[in-house]
């Protein structure tokens, strides 16, 4: 099994962070508020606020319906209640989403990535 130490998004800021030949460069020194620090840190804001979507009423496939649509090494992320109900959500649609808002045995559950 393949296993992804970086998601694209980190790894696309990492190499943005570099010159052409790999070493990295200094960001150049700018004035910040207080409210754009944490911790003394500049935070930089890579998206607007809720440009990435949540899954909020998600549908299933059964075990047989998502065999036949997905490759037998694809990534999934699973839960199991504690009624035995087992939940899988793609990696793949998780990678456009990043979150699932769901139920699990009645309860609120969040699916994040």
């Amino acid at each position: 099994m393949k296993t992804r130490l970086f998601s694209p998004l980190l790894f696309t800021l990492a190499l943005a962070s570099c010159a052409a030949d790999g070493t990295p460069q200094d960001e150049p020194e700018r004035p910040m508020p207080p409210s754009e620090m944490i911790e003394g840190e500049p935070m930089y804001t890579v998206l607007p606020k809720d440009a990435i979507p949540s899954i909020n009423e998600p549908t299933f496939l059964s075990g047989e319906a998502a065999a036949a649509q997905m490759q037998p090494n694809e990534m999934v992320m699973g839960i199991v209640g504690k009624d035995g109900t087992a939940k899988a959500y793609s990696a793949w649609q998780l990678d456009g989403h990043e979150i699932v808002n769901d139920t699990l045995d009645g309860d609120p559950i969040a699916a994040t990535w």
